[in-house]
């Protein structure tokens, strides 16, 4: 009996449910707009990043080596073959500015991620800006703990290496001559084009992926705290009902954020 393919979207839930399965009361949040919201990005994107990394290794790369493939038996069995002296070696160039493109296309995709989050986090906040002033995640994050949040990829190896791949690739002709240059392009040749393999690209997705997880939790955490630590305005005449909803909200939050770690030991 032929074995039912899993459905991508279907892994995708079911993968999210799991890690969401491991963070105390991170139902309570699906209870509002707001929740619903931050959850259908994190569906959104992962599907986009898993949708990224099957179109380049199951169609692209595979394409690039094909071509490879079919040059080099066309030179081989080229009857002017005596003439031309071109190796195997030397047809790989397809393939490794295919996967230098993808490169370029994966830090975009962090971008993406990054500001549709903070984006998502604001707007999961927006309520509490009826009782009281708060400030957009990103601001809150640069005045309490000095980090410029659209900037933090220098912070991480596998953002800083991905963003310095793009940079190398969209300003310098792929060559590995950004500076500062990145600790893993050090000993490289600055006069040969940047060249990586299929097994550690594939490598460097999953590891943006599961910063990208990291980054969620991280980014909520920032929202959470300005939330629970927030002066509310005129407290006193704050209609019961209102009152009522926001220490509920409030409460749902620390149950959540008992469970992640410190934004500044993170970025740090």
């Amino acid at each position: 009996m032929k074995k039912k393919k899993l459905n991508s979207i279907d892994f995708i839930i079911e993968k999210l449910s799991k890690s969401f399965a491991k963070i105390k009361n991170f139902e309570l949040l699906q209870e509002s707009e707001e929740g619903r919201r931050l959850f259908d990005l994190i569906v959104k994107s992962a599907a986009e990043m898993e949708s990224f990394q099957s179109l380049f290794l199951n169609y692209y790369i595979p394409a690039s080596n094909k071509s490879i493939f079919d040059s080099w038996t066309q030179i081989s069995n080229s009857k002017y073959k005596h003439l031309l002296n071109i190796s195997k070696d030397d047809l790989k160039d397809n393939l490794y500015e295919t996967i230098r493109l993808g490169y370029v296309g994966l830090f975009h995709k962090y971008e993406s991620y990054l500001k549709a989050l903070v984006d998502a986090t604001n707007f999961l906040l927006k309520e509490m800006n009826e009782i009281s002033n708060l400030l957009p995640v990103e601001k809150y994050c640069q005045k309490e703990y000095g980090i410029n949040i659209f900037k933090s990829h220098n912070h991480f190896a596998i953002t800083s290496k991905v963003n310095f791949i793009s940079n190398c690739i969209k300003h310098y002709d792929g060559l590995p001559i950004k500076e500062p240059i990145h600790i893993e392009f050090l000993i490289s040749n600055k006069t040969k084009k940047i060249e990586i393999g299929r097994d550690e690209f594939k490598s460097d997705i999953e590891r943006m992926k599961n910063h990208c997880e990291l980054l969620l939790s991280q980014i909520m955490i920032l929202g959470f705290k300005q939330f629970i630590e927030a002066e509310i305005d005129n407290e006193n005449e704050i209609k019961a009902e209102f009152k009522e909803k926001y220490d509920g909200i409030k409460k749902n939050f620390e149950l959540v954020l008992s469970d992640f770690t410190h934004p500044k030991k993170y970025f740090a």
